[in-house]
């Protein structure tokens, strides 16, 4: 039975209208199509979307197909996608260079319409596989959050993007008040129930697709809002400390307040801002965990985001 991949993304590089036309037919139903007719235009589709595989012809204007292989490999964040190289004029010195380069085909231009087909539906679902595989690797078993692992994954690449696309991007620590004496007084398993009703807030606080909720450790989560700046994730911050307090999960005697509380740390980078203190990427969780500590001086259930 034949596998379509609709949530698959085939970026196609081809200068000719015509030959681009003929390719997105062909995969149009299966994939998501993604098409540049340059080797730069390619290079940012790369950097910035989430492509799943790479078809290409070799001689692109601007940037050919082997410099864009070589570039994409040499990458951490892109080293990971398939290129598969469309060759006009095949040759097997051609063909072994590709393949030394990193491409994961060299195929003919030429060849049978089936065959391309057929190899690329074939890649895609191998694909498939290794993203099923990868989502169960970087899940937090107990709340279904991302974990620490693809926390870090994310963090570079939304802080790369930000910095490519002139946008701001900002992180939110959150920490449940008081939680090892809800863990003394409940025990584990009621901790367990806490840290999924938590999990489930910060999940469904996430206002664009792209926004990235992950288990930090413990009982700390971090939120990764793209497109955010500070004013902004201070909005959010105060929806989850509300949202928290409107679940009313009874807290442990010696707790601060009646019901379980959240405090938040928060930082946010902006590329075009002068005298932003935040200078990559561990540094703008490492700030935001600092303001997390001054929010608890503070008092709890709150948020802080000094500048």
């Amino acid at each position: 039975m034949e596998a379509f991949h609709h949530h698959l993304t085939l970026l196609i590089i081809d200068d000719n209208v015509v030959s681009i036309s003929t390719l997105t037919s062909l995969f149009a139903k299966k994939f998501n199509i993604e098409i540049a007719q340059d080797g730069k235009t390619a290079l940012q589709s790369i950097m910035l979307k989430d492509i799943d595989l790479v078809l290409s012809v070799i001689n692109t204007p601007i940037i050919s197909g082997q410099e864009l292989c070589t570039f994409a490999k040499n990458n951490q964040l892109t080293a990971h996608i398939p290129i598969m190289l469309l060759a006009d004029k095949p040759s097997l010195d051609e063909e072994e260079e590709c393949l030394a380069m990193g491409a994961v085909d060299y195929i003919d231009k030429k060849n049978r319409t089936g065959i391309l087909v057929s190899r690329v539906t074939n890649l895609m679902t191998m694909v498939a596989q290794q993203k099923r595989l990868a989502q169960v690797s970087c899940t937090d078993g107990l709340t279904g959050l991302a974990n620490r692992m693809q926390l870090d994954t994310m963090l570079n690449k939304e802080w790369y993007a930000a910095v490519r696309g002139n946008q701001s991007v900002a992180a939110l620590i959150i920490d449940i008040d008081h939680f090892k004496l809800f863990n003394d007084e409940f025990g584990h398993l009621e901790g367990d129930k806490c840290l999924k009703i938590i999990a489930s807030i910060i999940a469904s606080s996430k206002r664009r697709e792209r926004d990235f909720a992950a288990r930090y450790g413990g009982e700390e989560f971090v939120l990764l809002l793209p497109y955010t700046d500070l004013k902004g994730a201070k909005q959010v911050a105060q929806e989850l400390i509300q949202n928290v307090q409107n679940r009313k999960i009874k807290s442990a005697r010696q707790a601060s307040h009646p019901f379980v509380t959240i405090s938040l740390g928060i930082s946010a980078f902006s590329p075009t801002h002068a005298k932003n203190p935040v200078a990559n990427p561990i540094d703008l969780i490492d700030k935001a965990d600092i303001n997390l500590f001054k929010a608890k001086q503070a008092g709890l259930n709150q948020y802080a985001a000094f500048v």
